[in-house]
C-alpha cells in the first residue's frame, strides 16, 4: 500500500469487498496508467464525486462532464 499510505488497511480491504471492477487488485488499481478516461474523471466531477471528499482545487465543470459522458455514449464505449 506504499502507493496510498494516506489509506488504512481497513479502507482498503472495504473497498475491494464492495467494487467488482476488473482491474481492482489487492495494491489498487492494475491499469492506472492505462485507466479508461470515466476512471479518470472519477472525483474530479459534481456527477462523479468521490465518496470520501476528496476532490482538486477546481472541479472539472458540468458541461464538460456532460460532453465526455455523450462522447462514451456515442462511441458506445464499454466501461468497466
Amino acid at each position: 500500500m506504499a502507493q496510498f499510505p494516506f489509506v488504512s488497511e481497513e479502507t482498503h480491504a472495504a473497498a475491494l469487498a464492495d467494487l467488482n471492477c476488473p482491474h481492482l487488485g489487492e495494491e489498487g488499481c492494475q491499469v492506472y496508467d492505462e485507466r479508461p478516461l470515466i476512471c479518470r474523471l472519477f472525483g474530479t466531477t459534481p456527477g462523479l464525486a468521490c465518496p470520501n471528499g476528496c476532490r482538486p482545487e477546481q472541479m472539472v465543470d458540468e458541461g464538460i462532464e456532460q460532453q465526455v459522458h455523450d462522447f462514451i455514449a456515442k462511441t458506445r464505449q464499454v466501461l468497466v
